[in-house]
């Protein structure tokens, strides 16, 4: 009798709710702390994952425009001095439209040349150089490139262009401790244009002539704060570009 009784009692107690078992308060609590740590170590690792994507995003912006804008540069000296005069019979003076002067300025922080960059067999003037700063234009310093169709009159006296493209947020060649402009001779020698040096003097024609290579340094950051560092972004890119000497 006490073994039927006993076991009519458990399977009514399994038919009760009150007697199922169960989690007891403080397992369940422990549970949901250690659900918590561990979303919260996941979304941790998502924040760290999505912050250094945004910082790669902003490099990579600033390497690609650093990069375009250099390259356009080197393909300018490349066509420094075509149509040269001695191309034409008789020889035609540096005045004349169809006469490509080649380097015309040259400074630590400046190109002023004549070529026909663009090939289509007309000769422009491009004008290469570092503005410190602008009213205008928050995105200064900055480096601008200005090209207009040459005019008969002296390179030195060309039209200014109405029109330019620009690289943005150039940091100062005193912060960057190098120039933007470096040149060399045929030796690999570098040529002293501090000052700044243009072809209206003999002296100044010499050291001109003597420039066979142009180095470019590019040292660029972000206008916004990067998410990893806290600080502004910085890329510095150097190309070089060679005079063909037509």
């Amino acid at each position: 009798m006490g073994l039927q009784r006993q076991s009519r009692d458990s399977m009514t107690c399994s038919r009760d709710k009150d007697c199922s078992a169960g989690f007891t308060m403080m397992e369940a609590m422990i549970g949901l702390l250690i659900l918590t740590l561990i979303t919260a170590a996941i979304f941790a690792l998502l924040n760290r994952v999505q912050i250094a994507s945004a910082s790669e995003s902003t490099k990579l912006d600033l390497t690609q425009e650093a990069r375009e804008f250099a390259d356009q540069i080197v393909r300018d000296i490349h066509m420094a001095g075509y149509p040269k005069l001695t191309m034409y019979s008789p020889a035609l003076p540096n005045s004349n439209p169809l006469v490509a002067a080649g380097l015309v300025r040259v400074s630590p922080t400046e190109i002023l040349l004549e070529g026909d960059v663009e090939t289509l067999g007309k000769v422009q003037s491009v004008d290469i150089q570092y503005v410190p700063q602008d009213p205008a234009d928050i995105n200064c310093p900055c480096i601008r490139r200005s090209e207009s169709q040459k005019i008969n009159a002296d390179p030195l006296a060309q039209n200014p262009a109405n029109q330019f493209t620009q690289v943005d947020h150039v940091l100062p060649p005193a912060q960057a401790g190098e120039d933007l402009f470096t040149f060399f001779d045929k030796n690999g020698n570098p040529v002293n244009v501090a000052g700044g040096v243009d072809i209206s003097t003999a002296g100044g024609q010499n050291t001109i002539n003597s420039i066979q290579t142009v180095k470019i340094n590019l040292n660029l950051f972000s206008a916004a704060v990067d998410p990893a560092s806290n600080k502004a972004q910085h890329i510095s890119l150097s190309v070089t570009g060679h005079l063909n000497n037509y």
